[in-house]
């Protein structure tokens, strides 16, 4: 570099001419291939919000609504969105009111896999593991109960309520009135908090380890 810079024009075009002869095909390769990038990085971006503004219109028809096809719709063209995520925590709750467990289980279960606790709060992963504890609770699966809350990273004061109704109901008294003790100091609601209280003076007694 430094003889290039202390040589004469002409041997300064000479030595350009010569690198040029010798790496002509990687250099335009190289300019093809920035092209390319910035075209397709365009194309993803125009695309992806396209997609993000088609889902949230069609997201806005089906709460407007509430048609269990534009629903299915949503879920079967954007499944892995947190649209679709929405559409199953709305048609789980749906289900249950039918009567259809299994289907509302499934359902939360699916949203769940899709929104893996990470140690920060996600207000969906927390609402899907609170509606599939009612439903386990419903149906006296207290175990299961327990297994779903074992492993969130934070718990809010209703699952942690439903997580002492499972373990007063399975006998382990003394862990029941810590996750009740704990459901209080969480709770902001005046209703919930008197009847978690209540809960807590109507225990049995603590469980002997």
């Amino acid at each position: 570099m430094a003889n290039f810079f202390s040589a004469s024009q002409e041997e300064q075009q000479e030595i350009l001419l010569g690198f040029w002869e010798r790496f002509k095909y990687l250099i335009i390769l190289a300019f093809i291939t920035i092209i390319l990038a910035i075209v397709g990085r365009d194309y993803f971006l125009s695309s992806s919000q396209q997609q993000d503004l088609e889902t949230a219109t069609l997201y806005q028809t089906y709460l407007e609504s509430d048609d269990k096809l534009i629903g299915e719709k949503i879920v079967n063209s954007f499944p892995d969105t947190i649209y679709a995520d929405f559409v199953r925590l709305n048609e789980a709750k749906r289900s249950f009111q039918n009567d259809d467990s299994a289907t509302a289980e499934e359902l939360l279960k699916t949203i769940i896999d899709n929104n893996a606790d990470t140690g920060e709060f996600n207000p969906l992963h927390a609402a899907a593991k609170t509606r599939l504890a009612k439903i386990y609770l419903d149906n006296e699966q207290f175990d299961e109960v327990l297994s779903l809350m074992e492993n969130t990273a934070e718990l809010t004061a209703t699952m942690l309520e439903q997580k002492a109704d499972a373990e007063n109901a399975l006998g382990q008294f003394g862990k029941a009135r810590e996750s009740y003790m704990l459901a209080l100091q969480n709770s902001t609601n005046q209703a919930s908090m008197t009847l978690i209280s209540m809960k807590i003076s109507d225990l049995e007694g603590e469980d002997i380890e």
